[in-house]
Order: C-alpha cells, then sequence, then structure tokens
C-alpha cells in the first residue's frame, strides 16, 4: 500500500478497469489524487475514469471530513520535512519525490509538473529569465503546490485526441491554492509573527509618518532577505497576517 506524500495516510487504488492496474491513487483523509500513468498515455477510457473519478474523490474527502487548505497542508509538510527557514525548496521538493529538472518549455512558461504518476519531476524552464534567486525558488514552491495539492487532474479535452486543457475558472481556483501554498511554506506564519516580533521594536521607535514608513520599509526588507523571498512577497504576507495595518 502507498502512503500519501501530504498526509502519511493509505492511498487508495483507483481503476479505470477491474483486469487492469490502477489509473490514480487518492487520499481520502487530505483529498490527494495521484495519477499513475506507467509513463504512457492514458487511453480514451482511461481519461474519461479519470474524470469520473476526480468527484468521487472530492465525495470520499467530504465524508470523512472537510479538504485541509492549502495553507494547512503546506504547514505540514514544512513541519514533517522543512522545519527551518530560509526553507531549502529543492531540498524538501526532492524529499517528497519531486526532483527539480531543467528543460526548455514555451518562452512564457516559468515551470511545469513533468514525468509521470510513478516518477513525477518539477521542470523549471531553463530558458525563462528568472531575475532573482528569490523569483526562482517561489516558482519552484508554486510547482511543488501544483503537484501535492493533485492540482492538473480537474481537466478536460475539448476535442478527442487535442491535450486536455483546464477550464479558466478551475486553473485560476487552482493558482490561487498554489500561492497560499507558497506564502504558507516559504513564509510560515508562526515563524514570520516571531521574526517580526524580534523586529518590530524598529517600527515603534519611529516618530512620524515618513520615519515609520522607513522603518516598516527596514523591516520588510530584514524579513525578506532572512526568510528569502521578495519583499513584496514579505509586505503582502505581514499584511494577510495583520501585522501591517
Amino acid at each position: 500500500m502507498r502512503q500519501c506524500p501530504v498526509c502519511g495516510s493509505d492511498l487508495i487504488p483507483k481503476f479505470a478497469s477491474e483486469c487492469e492496474p490502477p489509473v490514480a491513487w487518492s487520499c481520502v483523509e487530505c483529498g490527494l489524487l495521484q495519477l499513475e500513468s506507467g509513463g504512457r498515455r492514458f487511453t480514451a477510457e482511461e481519461e474519461a475514469a479519470i474524470q469520473a473519478i476526480a468527484p468521487q474523490v472530492a465525495s470520499e474527502r467530504r465524508a470523512v471530513g472537510s479538504h485541509p487548505p492549502a495553507a494547512r497542508q503546506a504547514r505540514e509538510i514544512f513541519e514533517a520535512f522543512g522545519g527551518e527557514v530560509p526553507l531549502d525548496v529543492e531540498g524538501l521538493a526532492e524529499r517528497l519525490g519531486y526532483p527539480v529538472r531543467w528543460q526548455a518549455l514555451p518562452p512564457s512558461t516559468r515551470g511545469t509538473v513533468g514525468g509521470d504518476a510513478g516518477h513525477p519531476i518539477l521542470l523549471l524552464n531553463r530558458d525563462f529569465p528568472f531575475r532573482t534567486d528569490v523569483e526562482r525558488r517561489w516558482a519552484i514552491v508554486e510547482e511543488l503546490a501544483h503537484a501535492v495539492l493533485g492540482h492538473g487532474t480537474l481537466v478536460a479535452s475539448e476535442e478527442p485526441g487535442q491535450p486536455p486543457q483546464m477550464h479558466e475558472p478551475v486553473r485560476q481556483i487552482r493558482e490561487r491554492e498554489a500561492k497560499v501554498f507558497a506564502a504558507e511554506l516559504l513564509m510560515p506564519a508562526a515563524s514570520v509573527r516571531q521574526a517580526f516580533q524580534r523586529e518590530q521594536d524598529i517600527i515603534l521607535r519611529a516618530l512620524g509618518g515618513d520615519e515609520r514608513s522607513q522603518a516598516i520599509r527596514t523591516v520588510i526588507a530584514d524579513l525578506a532577505r532572512e526568510f528569502k523571498v521578495s519583499q513584496q512577497a514579505m509586505r503582502i504576507r505581514l499584511t494577510e497576517l495583520g501585522l501591517l495595518t
């Protein structure tokens, strides 16, 4: 029996046909759905089965409780496999079974999830103009989010034989979830609060609006360096956590 890489629960095999190997594995505890292609393209029958399996997994998940949100899954992964900031994103991805590889991808694509269900990998575009290391780190964690949250399974082919395309509303939901996951994994709420408490005297000692604005910028820059994220990401995170008003 396989174990879920997110919550450690047993995964349940899902079949397109009783006489064939499983096409997917599901976790009723956290809702993860992993595809099992065996390194080949799915048949039309298998693709139809996968489309039917996804809502079944959602129903099973609801039967045992609500789906842990992306932030909770990220927090559990951080505590189980990371535990320190700045996070070793490539090392963590490797430990979760999603090694990072570089490959030529379409020009506007930063990264994607590749491989197959048995050997998944995170692909980064070797030709993408990453401006900073923190941008590259964020891209890795967003792709890791898509992998561990089971994104990419709710897709639909418009025509037989055409590559499956994800409908826009579903894509937007998946992207929001990936960003929430990335924020919690790179900037865990508890760690950010602790670091901010250590630095907040800089803000409290500031006199006047201009001095306070400069103090806030200083604290944001300090924490961004500590967590190896962009200053914009750190400002958004501090605001989300109610630490900046």
